[in-house]
């Protein structure tokens, strides 16, 4: 049952024009960062700033966008953010210095985290608790794939034609998605809600979601459940070439397995989300995950430490996060349908910001004692289930 019967559904092909965006620029650009150190004549921390900013840039963005769209509408809003994302790349393309360059990429994300998130909000607005999970299901494969196919098509575009032409052709994509959207995308928020009250009134939907312990075990377990994987990319490279001493290529084909794991995940989410549910879902996704994060710990004890032995136990983790992102989503947008934008932008940024800090703190613990990656995920994946049931309690 979709939450307003004269509401159009999108297609799943619109939303995931949208969501692709964020992960498409975040990773896109990775391959030619050396390449543009030079051109700019400078260090890689300093250019290493195009994406952390840019991380910044999208979590903060989905503390307005959410709340923006709850007075406003969703499409207006998601134009909007899709035309800052065009705007942002256009400017990245001519920039002649690291700042305009950290200025554009600032404004693109604010353009690709918005329209992100509010995927998720239209799917809640158009459909009821469960099958938004099944759709966000499907939605959220984007994370893995894109995230493999945009490197390449980064350093094929740098190695051709230079860094700039990065940067025209996430021009071109946004300016591709913008008019899809705008031809296809109707509005999807409530009529009777839309463009009531102050912006001052929609922003004191934080403290009402913030303060609702359902909401806070969702997003919980959407954050830590992410806080793993996110924590597990960041480490998982070092593990691999430097502890392990093996070649790139041989993680890549290794990381193969965990993609598919969480595509696994995804799909399951979407095809049987309806039939399981969303709290059975998330509950059953942060179990695999932290009994699949315990099996690597005994593994690291026991056995020899091979990029087999690390990767395989860990395909459980990301078939859990598979099954729980969507779920808990779904979960957080529902507990209060009417402020949806608003819950997407919260439950977005959280999930963003611990993920961002976790890569950081792996990225340190792992060189100081690689199977520290281990306990790390463990610890947040565990974090995630108990928030989630601590959320269930509340609506017990």
């Amino acid at each position: 049952m979709t939450s307003n019967p004269d509401i159009i559904k999108p297609s799943i092909l619109v939303l995931v024009a949208m969501s692709a965006l964020q992960p498409f620029a975040l990773n896109v650009m990775a391959p030619a960062l050396p390449g543009m150190a030079v051109a700019f004549d400078v260090d890689y921390a300093t250019i290493q700033l195009t994406l952390t900013f840019y991380l910044v840039s999208v979590a903060v963005s989905q503390f307005f966008g959410g709340p923006l769209s709850d007075r406003f509408g969703r499409r207006p809003v998601i134009i909007t953010s899709l035309a800052l994302y065009t705007i942002g790349s256009f400017g990245a393309s001519f920039a002649d210095s690291v700042i305009g360059l950290i200025g554009a990429r600032v404004v693109q994300a604010c353009g690709g985290g918005i329209a992100f998130a509010l995927a998720r909000a239209v799917i809640r607005d158009t459909s009821g608790r469960d099958e938004s999970a099944s759709r966000i299901g499907y939605v959220t494969m984007v994370m893995v794939v894109v995230p493999m196919v945009a490197p390449l098509c980064g350093g094929m575009l740098d190695e051709r034609f230079g860094w700039r032409s990065i940067f025209l052709t996430s021009t071109v994509f946004g300016f591709i998605v913008l008019l899809y959207v705008s031809l296809r995308l109707k509005e999807t928020r409530a009529h009777h809600g839309l463009g009531a009250g102050s912006l001052r009134h929609v922003f004191a939907a934080f403290p009402l979601l913030i303060g609702d312990r359902r909401f806070l075990g969702y997003a919980g377990a959407l954050a830590f459940c992410s806080a793993s994987f996110f924590g597990f990319l960041a480490a998982a490279p070092y593990v691999v070439v430097t502890t392990m001493e093996k070649s790139p290529d041989v993680y890549g084909a290794y990381f193969v397995l965990s993609a598919f794991g969480y595509m696994v995940g995804n799909f399951v989410s979407g095809r049987f989300g309806r039939r399981i549910g969303t709290d059975r879902m998330v509950l059953i996704g942060s179990a695999i995950s932290s009994l699949s994060i315990l099996t690597e710990i005994i593994v690291i004890a026991t056995l020899p430490w091979t990029p087999f032995s690390f990767f395989v136990p860990l395909m459980g983790n990301a078939i859990g996060n598979g099954l729980t992102m969507p779920g808990a989503t779904a979960g957080a947008l529902s507990v209060r349908p009417d402020l949806a934008g608003s819950a997407a932008g919260i439950a977005g940024a959280f999930q963003l910001g611990l993920g961002a800090a976790m890569t950081v703190a792996t990225s340190h613990a792992v060189e100081s004692w690689p199977p520290s990656i281990a306990l790390i995920m463990l610890a947040c994946a565990f974090t995630g289930l108990v928030c989630h049931i601590f959320g269930r309690k509340a609506a017990a």
